[in-house]
C-alpha cells in the first residue's frame, strides 16, 4: 500500500504516447496511408517514430535515481497503463488528458483508422512517478525526450480524467486498439 506522505508526488509521462501503434501502421498499413497522407509527412513521421524509440532506449537507465515508480507503457496504452499502476500503488489519481504527450503526426495517423491513441501501443514512453519533477525532466531533456507532468497521486481509490471543463473516471485496462486493423 502507497503511503500517505507520498500523495504530493506528481506523475509524469516521459517521451510521448502511441509511438508503437504509429510506428506499426507505418510499417503494415504504408499503402493506404501513402493514399491519404502526403511524402513530407510521412517522412517526418517515420523520422519522428524512430528518433524516440531509439532515444528512450537509454532512458531507464535515468529513471530509478528521480522516481518512486517507473516503468515502460510498452505494450499498451496510457490510460491501460494508469490503471495498473494504481492498482500496484494501491491509490487514487488525478489525470489530466490534455497534458499527455502526443505527437500530431501520432494523432493524424491513428485517426485514420479511428483508434484511441489514449490505448494505443506507447512502445518508448514511461510512466513515473516523483517528488522530483525538475531532475526528471532534466534527465529525460539529456535523452533528447519530452517528459510532461499529466496528474497527480491522491488518496483513496477514484482515478479521475480531467479533459478541459469534463471530468470523468478512468476505465478498466481496454483492449490495444491495434486489434481493430490487424
Amino acid at each position: 500500500m502507497w503511503l500517505l506522505t507520498h500523495m504530493s508526488e506528481k506523475i509524469y509521462v516521459v517521451n510521448t504516447i502511441a509511438l508503437g501503434a504509429a510506428g506499426w501502421l507505418l510499417e503494415n498499413k504504408r499503402e493506404e496511408l501513402e493514399t491519404f497522407f502526403p511524402h513530407f509527412f510521412m517522412r517526418r513521421a517515420e523520422e519522428a517514430v524512430r528518433f524516440y524509440l531509439a532515444c528512450a532506449e537509454d532512458l531507464p537507465a535515468y529513471l530509478p535515481e528521480y522516481c518512486s515508480y517507473a516503468k515502460e507503457i510498452g505494450g499498451q496504452g496510457i490510460l491501460s497503463a494508469l490503471w495498473r499502476m494504481a492498482e500496484e500503488l494501491g491509490t487514487g489519481l488525478e489525470i489530466h488528458l490534455r497534458d499527455i504527450p502526443i505527437r500530431q503526426e501520432t494523432v493524424e495517423i491513428l485517426e485514420k483508422f479511428d483508434l484511441n491513441p489514449y490505448y494505443a501501443l506507447s512502445d518508448g514512453a514511461y510512466l513515473a512517478v516523483t517528488v522530483h519533477g525538475d531532475e526528471l525532466m532534466k534527465a529525460a531533456q539529456r535523452a533528447g525526450l519530452t517528459c510532461d507532468e499529466i496528474g497527480e497521486l491522491r488518496p483513496g481509490i477514484a482515478r479521475t480524467v480531467i479533459n478541459g471543463e469534463s471530468v470523468r473516471y478512468l476505465d478498466r485496462p481496454q483492449p490495444e486498439e491495434l486489434n481493430k486493423v490487424k
